[in-house]
This record gives C-alpha cells, sequence and structure tokens, in this order.
C-alpha cells in the first residue's frame, strides 16, 4: 500500500494581521537545507517546509522573511529565485555585505537546520503581458527579481537589462533560458550616460529596481527621453541613507 502524498501544513494570515492587507498570504515555517556561495557577495540559501508543498506564486513576488536581531525579528522581503512545489522548497539569493543589516548579518553565517518564520507571497511585481519588448534597469539588490522576470518571458521576446553593480561584469550568474535578453554591466555612471542616450521603441515596458535614488533617476531619465511613464513599473528596494523599515520596504520620510 503506497504512503499518502505529503500535505501542506502553511495557515492564511488572518484577517486582523495587517490590517487585512495581506489577504491571500500564508504564514510559513522554514527550514534552511541549502547554502551555497554563488558569488563572493551573494548567498544561495535553499529552504524547506510542508507549508511550501504545492506553493503558488507569481515570478517576482517575494517572502516577508523574518530576521533575528538581538531580542526581536525585523522582518525583510526577498524575491523568491526559484522553487519546487512538490518537494516544498524556494531558493532566495541574499546579498552580503559591509556594514549589511538583519539580513546580511544572518544570511553570511547560516547554517542548515536553522528556522526562519515567513509571510507570503507578497508583491505585485509582474511582466506587462501587453508589452513587445522589456527594459529592466536593477542594482544588486533587484538582480534575483529582473532575473525571475526575465526567465518568465516567452522565448525570443526582445529584452534588455542594464545590471548596475559596482562588482564587475558577470558577477553572479545570470538567468536561464532568457536567449534574446542583452545583459549589460555596468556602473551607476554608465547606466547614467546610457539611460540619456536611449529611446526606446514604442511598446516597450520598463522595470526599476533598486536603490531609491538609483530607481528615481532612471525614471526620470527615461521620461525626459520620451518614455510613457505608465509604461513603467518602478519599487524602491532600498534607500542609502537609512535602513528599511520593519514592514521590510525603505522609509518613506
Amino acid at each position: 500500500m503506497s504512503e499518502p502524498l505529503p500535505v501542506s501544513t502553511r495557515r492564511p494570515v488572518p484577517d486582523h494581521m495587517f490590517n487585512g492587507r495581506l489577504k491571500g498570504s500564508y504564514l510559513l515555517d522554514l527550514e534552511v537545507v541549502g547554502v551555497d556561495e554563488v558569488a563572493p557577495h551573494v548567498r544561495l540559501i535553499t529552504m524547506a517546509s510542508s507549508d511550501l508543498l504545492g506553493f503558488e506564486y507569481t515570478p517576482g513576488q517575494d517572502l516577508l522573511l523574518e530576521f533575528p536581531e538581538g531580542d526581536r525579528a525585523l522582518r525583510r522581503r526577498y524575491t523568491i529565485r526559484r522553487s519546487n512545489p512538490a518537494e516544498g522548497t524556494a531558493d532566495f539569493e541574499i546579498e552580503i555585505h559591509d556594514g549589511g543589516g538583519p539580513a546580511t548579518r544572518w544570511a553570511a553565517k547560516a547554517e542548515l537546520g536553522e528556522h526562519l518564520k515567513a509571510i507570503g507571497p507578497r508583491g505585485r511585481i509582474s511582466l506587462r503581458p501587453t508589452a513587445t519588448s522589456h527594459l529592466f534597469v536593477v542594482d544588486d539588490s533587484a538582480m534575483p527579481a529582473a532575473f525571475v522576470l526575465l526567465e518568465a518571458l516567452p522565448p525570443d521576446t526582445p529584452a534588455a537589462a542594464l545590471l548596475v553593480t559596482s562588482h564587475g561584469a558577470k558577477s553572479r550568474p545570470a538567468p536561464t533560458g532568457a536567449s534574446a535578453t542583452s545583459l549589460v554591466w555596468l556602473d551607476q555612471a554608465e547606466m547614467i550616460e546610457r539611460l540619456s542616450d536611449l529611446h526606446p521603441a514604442a511598446g516597450t515596458a520598463a522595470y526599476l529596481f533598486g536603490e531609491r535614488h538609483l530607481v528615481s533617476t532612471a525614471e526620470e531619465l527615461l521620461v525626459a527621453g520620451g518614455f510613457d511613464r505608465d509604461a513603467m513599473a518602478s519599487k524602491a528596494y532600498w534607500r542609502r541613507d537609512q535602513p528599511n523599515a520593519s514592514h521590510g520596504e525603505p522609509s518613506f520620510n
């Protein structure tokens, strides 16, 4: 007699939490089952849980992870880089850098068997289905989201990604299966120069993710070049001048 298939144990976020804003998300208990240094500044953390069995999400969505910080926990959002719903696993790429926050400090020392609480799926980032081509402008913090979206594009869809980094060209594993994508590794000064001369074709959707000032600069340069703001999806992942708030996103003041 065959054994019964494992069943998900995830619980919906109760309506009284977060004033009902996270309807459709779940409370998750995750365990570290893999740690891989995919680049000197990036650790790939694989989490597993019965909560992730059959877990459905849209490419580009994230989990709100709770990281230990002294006697409390701070929440930070990380894009689901890839997952295996049949096995109940999900991968996350976390930046390792000097002066980092609770997620960086945790990831730098993460070991197999450690547990984190999480909430998800979260986020409204998604591909524009009517676009005929796609432009991404992202920094290191947003490359996982950009790579997930690039991998989700239909084959042979034209796309370009400006990858703003101080770590140099090909400094982390690139997206797979995005054969029609042009990847350009550059620093912020080169990004400004390139966007100043860029005039995207009609039907192009732009996705601007990363540090708040970088995102606003890229947006203004594209608008100055004739790009329609309605064809842009902009999201600040962090602010250079202060840490993210407890909800995992940049402060607004």
